[in-house]
C-alpha cells in the first residue's frame, strides 16, 4: 500500500517526540482515563498535522507503525475538521480506498473509523454517479486514443454506480460508433457491473434491456445465463431484445455468436424453476455487504423510474429474485403444476415474510393470500407439498392457513402411498408449522381415525406446557466426545440431551415432543447410523426432527448418500467451529424465530380450545385425548385455557382424570367460576363412566355442596350429588326438605 511518510521523518520524529502534558481525569471515570492515555502518547512526527489531508496522512502512518492509539488521535481529529467532499475525494485517489476499509475493519479505531469509511463512500457515490462528469467521460470515450483509454480506466474505478447513467445515454445515443464504444467501455469494466446490468433486465425501456443483455453477453459469465433464458424466448419479449438475449446466450455457452440459432428454450423453464427453487429453500450464496448482515440488489425502480440499488436481508432478496424466476418459467410452462406450485409457494412466503413473524399473513384483494383461495384446494395443497419436500416454514405456514379455510376431508387421506401433506406437515422440524398443520387438520374435522391421528395430541399437549426452550439430542458412543457436543448445542441456545447409543437415542427423542435437533456419530453403535437414521424417519414421533451427521471429513459422501434417501440430514465436521457452523447453516434453512410470551399464550389458549372441541364434539374416537390428562391438570391454573382443559379432563375416561375434576370443585381455594366448571364436567364424567370415587370423595363433594352459597357453583355441585344417584332414603330426605308451595300473594 502506498504511504506518504518517508523513513526518515519516522526517525527523525522518533528521536525528538513531543508530548503535550494534560491535566488528569479522575480517577473514576475509566473512559476519560483510557483517553487520556491516547493523548499523552507521544507522537513520532516533527510537527503535528493541521489540515484533512495532512491528518489522514498522519492516520495511514501510524497504521503502518502500528500505534492505533495515535491512529485514533488523528482520525477523531480529522472527523471534527468536518472536510468537504472534494477533500476526502482526495484523500481516496492519493492512498486508495482499501485504506478506508482496512481502519473501519480494525476495532481498535471504531466507531470513529467507521464513521469515516461512510463519509468516504456518500462523497465518492455522489461524485461518480455525477451526470455532468459521466457525460464527460462518455464523450472521451469517441476522442482521441489517450482520452479513450483514461475515460476507461476512470469508469472502471467509478465501478457499478456508473452503469445507470451509462445505460441512459447509451440505450439513446443515435451515433452507432458511439454506442459501440460505450459497450465497449462497459465490458472493459469487469465482473463488477454485471449486478446493475443484471438489474436492468426489468427496466420498461426495450434499448436498455437491449444494451445491458449485450453487454452481459461480452462479459461472458455462466452465473448470468439464468437471468437471460426469457429475455431470449419469452413471448412478450420484443424480437430486438429476444435476437439479443440468444446471441448472448451464443457468447456465453457456445463462445461463438454465429450459433446462436443452436439456442432452444428447451430445457429453459427447468433451468429458470431450479434456480428458483434454490432461492426459495434459501439456499442461495449472495454476496454479502460490509454490514455481514445484508446484500445488494439492484432493479428498476419503478417509482423514479430508474435502475437503482437496495441493501435487503439475503433471504428478501431470494424471495423477490427467486419469484421473478419462478413467474418466468411459469410463462414460460404455464402447464406445469409444479411450478405452479413453486410459484404461489414464493409469493406466500414473501407476503408473510415482509409482515413478519409477529403479524398474521396479509389478506385482501391483491394478495398471495386471496389468491390461493381462488386457486382453489388442490393448487394450496401441491404449494403445502413442495413447501415441505423444499424446507421453507414461511410458505409452509401460509399454505396451511389457506387450507384451513378451503380444505377438504378427502385432502387428509394418503395418496399414491403416502401421508398427505396436510399429516406430513405435522413432522415438520418446526413447531410453529407443525402446531398450524394440527389445527388445520381439526378444522377439517376428520370423522374417524387416520394414520398419524396420534401426533395431534402430542402437539396440542406440547403447546400446552411449551416453556418455549429448545431440546437438542447429541448421540455418540464415545461418552465425552458426546458430552463435549452436547455442551456445543447448549452455546447455541439448546438445553442438551446425551445418548451413548443410537437405540437409547431414538427412544429419547420418541419419548419426549421438545426435541428440534439430534447430532449423531458417524460411529454410533447399537444401532449403527444406517439403522438409527431409518428408525427415526419411521418412526412418526421422530420422523421430521433434523438429523446432523458429524465426523471426519472422509465420512462427507456417505452421509450425501444418505441425504439422497432421507429429508432433512446434513453433515458438519468435528472440531468446535466447524461443528457450530454446519449446524448453523443446516438450521437456518428450516428455524424461526423464537415466539414471544403472548403468542406462546395464544398458541395454549388455542391448544385448550381444539382439546375442548375433540372432547365436546365426541371426537374423542378420533384423537385419543387420554394421554394428555397431565397436561391438561397443569393447564386448569391458566386463565386463558382453564375453563377448556376442564371440558377436555371431562371427557378421559379415567378415574384419575374424575379425582382431578373432583379436588378442583370441593376446593375453597380455587376461583369460584372454574369450581363451577369442574363440578359441571364432574357431573358429566360421572355420568358417562360411573361413579370412579372413593367413599372419602364423594363425601366430600356433599360437603361442598352444603356449605356453598346459593348460587350457580351450589346448583353445579348440587348436578354432581344428583348424579352419584342417591339411594331411595336419601332421596325421600332430600325431597322432604324442599318446602310445599305457598299460595302466591297478590302481586306475585
Amino acid at each position: 500500500m502506498y504511504r506518504r511518510f518517508t523513513v526518515l521523518a519516522v526517525l527523525v520524529g522518533a528521536l525528538s517526540p513531543s508530548i503535550e502534558l494534560r491535566a488528569q481525569p479522575p480517577a473514576d471515570d475509566p473512559n476519560a482515563v483510557a483517553q487520556n492515555s491516547i493523548d499523552l502518547e507521544p507522537s513520532p512526527l516533527l510537527t503535528e498535522p493541521q489540515d484533512p489531508e495532512a491528518l489522514f496522512d498522519a492516520v495511514v502512518l501510524m497504521l503502518d507503525l502500528d500505534r492505533p492509539g495515535l491512529a485514533l488521535r488523528y482520525v477523531k481529529q480529522l472527523l471534527a475538521e468536518e472536510p468537504d467532499d472534494a477533500t476526502i475525494l482526495k484523500m481516496r485517489d492519493k492512498h486508495g480506498p482499501a485504506v478506508f476499509l482496512e481502519l473501519s475493519n480494525d476495532e481498535r479505531l471504531q466507531p470513529a473509523s467507521i464513521t469515516l469509511l461512510d463519509r468516504m463512500n456518500e462523497a465518492f457515490r455522489q461524485y461518480a454517479a455525477d451526470p455532468a462528469r459521466m457525460d464527460r467521460l462518455v464523450r472521451n470515450l469517441t476522442g482521441t486514443p489517450q482520452e479513450r483509454e483514461v475515460a476507461i480506466i476512470q469508469l472502471r474505478n467509478t465501478g457499478k454506480v456508473a452503469i445507470p447513467r451509462m445505460l441512459t445515454l447509451v440505450s439513446t445515443a443515435k451515433d452507432t460508433a458511439q454506442r459501440d464504444a460505450m459497450v465497449y467501455a462497459m465490458t472493459r469494466m469487469g465482473a463488477q457491473i454485471i449486478p446493475p446490468l443484471l438489474g436492468a433486465l426489468e427496466a420498461p425501456d426495450e434499448g436498455t434491456r437491449t444494451v445491458a443483455i449485450d453487454t452481459l453477453g461480452w462479459l461472458g459469465s455462466l452465473d448470468t445465463v439464468p437471468w437471460l433464458w426469457y429475455s431470449a424466448f419469452g413471448s412478450d419479449q420484443p424480437t430486438g431484445v429476444r435476437q439479443s438475449a440468444r446471441q448472448a446466450l451464443a457468447r456465453i455457452l457456445r463462445d461463438d455468436v454465429k450459433r446462436a440459432g443452436d439456442i432452444s428454450s428447451y430445457g429453459a423453464a427447468s433451468q429458470l424453476q431450479k434456480i428458483a427453487t434454490t432461492h426459495f429453500r434459501l439456499e442461495y450464496n449472495w454476496k454479502m455487504n460490509e454490514d455481514g448482515a445484508t446484500t445488494e440488489l439492484w432493479s428498476w425502480d419503478a417509482q423514479k423510474n430508474a435502475l437503482s440499488a437496495w441493501n435487503l436481508a439475503p433471504e428478501t432478496a431470494s424471495l423477490i429474485v427467486g419469484s421473478r424466476f419462478a413467474r418466468q418459467a411459469l410463462t414460460l410452462a404455464p402447464e406445469r403444476e409444479e411450478v405452479q406450485s413453486l410459484y404461489l409457494s414464493l409469493r406466500l412466503a414473501f407476503d408473510a415474510h415482509i409482515a413478519g413473524w409477529n403479524a398474521g399473513l396479509p389478506t385482501g384483494p391483491g394478495t398471495a393470500h386471496d389468491l390461493a383461495l381462488l386457486a382453489g384446494p388442490e393448487t394450496a395443497l401441491r404449494a403445502l407439498k413442495y413447501s415441505l419436500q423444499n424446507p421453507n416454514p414461511s410458505a409452509a405456514l401460509a399454505t396451511l392457513q389457506v387450507l384451513g379455510q378451503i380444505g377438504n376431508r378427502p385432502q387428509l387421506r394418503e395418496q399414491s402411498g403416502q401421508a398427505s401433506p396436510i399429516i406430513q406437515a405435522m413432522s415438520y422440524p418446526n413447531f410453529r408449522v407443525q402446531f398450524a398443520a394440527a389445527s388445520t387438520v381439526l378444522q377439517l374435522d376428520p370423522e374417524k381415525s387416520f394414520r398419524g391421528a396420534s401426533r395431534i395430541v402430542s402437539i396440542l399437549t406440547r403447546a400446552l406446557n411449551d416453556s418455549g426452550s429448545r431440546q437438542g439430542l447429541a448421540i455418540d458412543s464415545n461418552q465425552d466426545r458426546g458430552a463435549t457436543m452436547a455442551g456445543l448445542l447448549s452455546e447455541m441456545g439448546m438445553a442438551p440431551l446425551q445418548a451413548t447409543t443410537g437405540q437409547d437415542g431414538f427412544k429419547l427423542a420418541a419419548d419426549r415432543s421438545d426435541i428440534e435437533l439430534i447430532v449423531i456419530h458417524a460411529a454410533v453403535v447399537r444401532w449403527g447410523l444406517g439403522q438409527t437414521i431409518v428408525n427415526l424417519r419411521a418412526d412418526a414421533r421422530t420422523s421430521g426432527i433434523p438429523i446432523i451427521v458429524y465426523g471426519p471429513q472422509s465420512i462427507e459422501p456417505s452421509v450425501a448418500r444418505i441425504a439422497d434417501q432421507f429429508p432433512m440430514i446434513g453433515f458438519a465436521l468435528n472440531g468446535e467451529t466447524s461443528f457450530k457452523q454446519g449446524v448453523r447453516t443446516f438450521m437456518s434453512r428450516l428455524s424461526t424465530p423464537p415466539v414471544s410470551e403472548k403468542q406462546r399464550a395464544e398458541r395454549a389458549s388455542a391448544a385448550g380450545f381444539w382439546f375442548a372441541h375433540i372432547a365436546g364434539g365426541r371426537r374423542t374416537d378420533t384423537f385419543n385425548i387420554d394421554a394428555a390428562e397431565d397436561a391438561l391438570f397443569d393447564a386448569v391454573n391458566d386463565p386463558g385455557v382453564g375453563e377448556n382443559a376442564l371440558i377436555a379432563l371431562g371427557a378421559i375416561a379415567t378415574a384419575t382424570s374424575q379425582e382431578r375434576l373432583q379436588e378442583i370443585a370441593v376446593s375453597e381455594v380455587r376461583d369460584e367460576s372454574l369450581r363451577e366448571t369442574a363440578a359441571l364436567q364432574l357431573a358429566f364424567h360421572i355420568q358417562r363412566y360411573g361413579v370412579l370415587l372413593s367413599d372419602s370423595r364423594v363425601q366430600e363433594v356433599q360437603l361442598g355442596w352444603q356449605g356453598a352459597p346459593a348460587g350457580p357453583l351450589k346448583t353445579a355441585l348440587a348436578s354432581v350429588v344428583g348424579s352419584l344417584k342417591p339411594p331411595s332414603q336419601r332421596v325421600t330426605e332430600l325431597l322432604q326438605s324442599l318446602p310445599v308451595p305457598a299460595i302466591p300473594t297478590a302481586g306475585e
